[in-house]
């Protein structure tokens, strides 16, 4: 009689416990994830982006939370991420090196951001603008990594839990 009191007190305990233990898969990654979509060429828009994805990552740094910032850059916003422009559609504008609230231009922006959030900002090279710009791997920063279409990196991330931030 003892024995069977004492299976059903573990079997309902066991029963007890079990639901607390199925729901810790259900928020398995807690990591924010953002995608940052870049279409667009005015400096004053890409330097408002750079400020909110700075005070997103100190915030997120500060706060200890994972974060994942994924950066896709396609059309004439392509530019911020090359390093040679010899021979492509794009042209070297001042405010890739002079300029904005730092006055060292938009590319030592992205340099600083890059060395503040590591491997948690990821930035990506529509691979469909570079081919219609003529604009070669090599010619895209090292940090930088090529992506088929950018549009379509964009709704990948997006459907694996990303949420969208384009400025405006």
């Amino acid at each position: 009689m003892k024995y069977i009191k004492l299976i059903s007190t573990i079997v309902f305990l066991a029963l007890m416990v079990t639901p607390s233990f199925a729901n810790d898969n259900e928020d398995e990654d807690e990591t924010v994830k953002i995608v940052y979509q870049c279409d667009f060429a005015d400096p004053k828009r890409v330097h408002l982006m750079l400020n909110t994805l700075n005070n997103a990552v100190k915030y997120y740094n500060k706060k200890m939370i994972d974060f994942e910032i994924d950066i896709v850059a396609l059309g004439p916003c392509l530019q911020y991420v090359m390093k040679d422009f010899k021979g492509t559609g794009f042209v070297r504008k001042p405010y890739i090196n002079h300029g904005g609230p730092t006055g060292a231009g938009t590319a030592s922006r992205i340099q600083g951001l890059k060395q503040l959030g590591g491997d948690n900002i990821k930035m990506f090279a529509c691979n469909n603008t570079m081919k219609k710009k003529n604009v070669k791997p090599e010619q895209i920063s090292d940090y930088v990594e090529i992506t088929p279409a950018g549009i379509i990196k964009t709704v990948d991330l997006q459907r694996d839990g990303y949420a969208y931030i384009k400025i405006k």
